[in-house]
């Protein structure tokens, strides 16, 4: 499935055995190309690992600045640390070697597996001395800094996902495109209408809803399905809710045939070759993200965001990401960093970082103040205290990349859902 699952597939999943293993014979490569950290007379240097380019490097150095020009005792230097065997692989070099920076940018997600690596430091007991208020973030956002009730990582940026919809599409085949779909049966209507075949082949797409930003939690949470029981820390896959939401996308790859939508699909692509910026597919789930690519390869395109339907046409939700500031396993100067991850979490810090980067911030005060007035952001912000974390567990990316295998399965006739569902649970539970 073209783009789609490619970047699906490219996703790393690496385990610290193995980066223990090869340590050793990687870690003078994978150092030699850090930036040598400097000295400021009279104050402590704190490393900062990053690999934020563009506007998004912009305001983390702005951050940086700010944070320095406050103190008479710290300098953080922020560090660019990609490099071509990963930027993961490069931070578990760095921590099995005894040498791992003061601070990481880092992808929330992944925190948990980090965690239960013994790879990053607890910052509960930081937070505990300071009383820092985890509480002034969103909870899913909070949950995902989590394992095994320590918190190991500060929350910085968020986002969610909306239905896109062509407005102009809408009007053309008299739907309202001030009343797009709510419920999944009004959901399908539309794509019925606006799916368009000549001799047997799509010409026109009203929606893939496993393809963009279509995965399988977005719509077993759609349905109302639950992942993972934060009381027990068990994973709940099998739930009704979710095995519905899986009959759901097979009865749509049986009504417009798996095959010839693989077909069409293959042949599209992401940015400007993106189907919903073609305007090939009339709607799709994407996040905010999506917008810069509109403005830059469509600017003219004529479109709203929704929530994501549901069966009952209300108690809608969402599911978010984001990235997180993380204390690696080893860091020299704990409480100096401490610090900085204060500030960068704080309104403060948040505030300069979603202004500069255009990022949804993980605290809704600074949301409000900068995204109230867009019509298209504020839809974006409206539905994040209804948000969802992925499951904190320390194999989260093999059961991502299993949910993602399991929506192939079944989509291509090779399984029923409840089966595929079991069998996935039951793999990542033997994992565990």
């Amino acid at each position: 499935m073209m783009n789609v699952t490619a970047y699906k597939r490219s996703l790393y999943c690496i385990g610290f055995s193995t980066i223990l293993i090869t340590a050793g014979c990687q870690a003078q490569e994978a150092t030699e190309e850090i930036e040598a950290p400097i000295t400021v007379e009279g104050k402590t240097t704190v490393s900062y690992w990053h690999n934020r380019t563009g506007s998004g490097l912009e305001a983390l150095e702005q951050v940086v600045d700010d944070f320095n020009r406050s103190q008479d005792e710290i300098f953080v230097q922020a560090i660019y640390s990609a490099s071509s065997e990963g930027d993961d692989q490069r931070l578990l070099t760095a921590i099995a070697g005894g040498n791992p920076p003061d601070l990481a940018h880092f992808d929330r997600f992944k925190v948990a597996q980090y965690a239960s690596e013994n790879s990053l430091e607890s910052l509960t007991p930081f937070i505990e001395r300071d009383q820092f208020e985890m509480e002034k973030y969103y909870d899913y956002a909070s949950l995902e800094t989590m394992y095994e009730d320590e918190y190991y990582a500060i929350p910085l940026t968020t986002d969610s996902r909306l239905l896109f919809y062509n407005k102009d599409r809408f009007e053309e085949v008299g739907l309202d495109p001030d009343n797009p779909p709510a419920s999944i049966s009004e959901l399908e209507d539309a794509i019925e209408r606006l799916t368009v075949f000549e001799s047997g082949n799509i010409k026109q797409m009203g929606m893939v809803p496993w393809t963009a930003q279509g995965w399988f939690y977005t719509w077993g949470w759609a349905f109302g399905g639950e992942f993972y029981d934060e009381e027990t820390g068990e994973l709940t896959l099998t739930d009704p809710k979710n095995v519905e939401a899986l009959e759901w996308l097979v009865s749509f790859a049986e009504k417009y045939d798996a095959a010839t939508i693989t077909s069409f699909d293959t042949a599209q692509g992401s940015n400007e070759m993106d189907p919903f910026n073609l305007e090939l597919y009339s709607m799709k789930i994407d996040g905010p993200f999506a917008i810069s690519n509109i403005k830059q390869y469509n600017p003219d395109l004529n479109f709203g965001v929704t929530p994501i339907p549901t069966p009952t046409g209300d108690q809608f939700s969402t599911w978010s990401g984001g990235t997180s500031l993380i204390m690696p396993k080893g860091a020299k100067n704990k409480d100096e960093a401490w610090e900085f991850m204060k500030y960068f979490g704080s309104e403060e810090g948040q505030r300069t970082n979603s202004e500069i980067d255009n990022q949804m911030s993980v605290i809704d005060t600074v949301n409000e103040d900068l995204y109230r007035d867009d019509p298209i952001m504020s839809e974006f912000i409206d539905i994040l205290p209804q948000s969802n974390a992925r499951p904190p567990i320390a194999n989260g990316q093999f059961l991502w990349n299993q949910l993602d295998k399991m929506v192939e399965y079944a989509i291509h006739g090779r399984g029923e859902p409840e089966e595929l569902l079991e069998k996935v649970h039951k793999r990542v539970n033997e994992r565990q």
